[in-house]
């Protein structure tokens, strides 16, 4: 049973270090550090705070049904590998930006970061442009894609010029 006691000694043993850790995980960080080592805590469960994005649930069905419940680019259509792509991020939108459909994609867990991380972009006809900085046969992925335009809000070419620029394809 939880009582206000645990919880209150639950959250005064959190290691800042590894709330940071975990803050930073989505770096770009390419070395695997030679030593790493676990505390007596580790394993434990732990209370965090989180903030929640108001109107992602509706963006993504509108997605959903836009997009017939596949990634925008290949066939994947389960539901908890389907992600709410968003082409101008959502730090940098304005709250109509970040609900409006025509600065969203559905793609998978793969082509989301892929995208992301600017490994792909799409031109404002919606063909998918490659980075040459990234290796697409070495990881054995394929090249070989379309993108499929959704049954409406299509993704605007503002947006896409914005996410093109700032990863280098203009």
């Amino acid at each position: 049973m939880l009582t206000l006691k645990k919880l209150k000694d639950s959250i005064s043993s959190v290691n800042v270090e590894e709330l940071e850790e975990l803050h930073l995980s989505d770096s770009d960080d390419n070395e695997i550090s030679p030593k790493v080592v676990f505390t007596e805590n580790d394993g434990k469960d732990i209370f965090y705070t989180i903030k929640a994005r108001q109107g992602q649930y509706k963006l993504r069905k509108v997605l959903l049904q836009n997009y017939n419940s596949k990634c925008a680019m290949c066939n994947i259509n389960t539901p908890k590998l389907l992600v709410t792509s968003h082409i101008k991020r959502w730090s940098e939108s304005s709250a109509d930006e970040r609900i409006n459909p025509s600065n969203s994609i559905l793609f998978c867990k793969l082509h989301d970061s892929l995208f992301e991380y600017g490994f792909i972009s799409l031109t404002d006809e919606y063909y998918v442009l490659y980075s040459p900085s990234f290796d697409f046969e070495g990881q054995g992925i394929s090249k070989n894609i379309t993108f499929k335009v959704p049954k409406k809000d299509r993704p605007s070419s503002v947006f896409l010029r914005e996410h093109r620029r700032k990863h280098g394809y203009e």
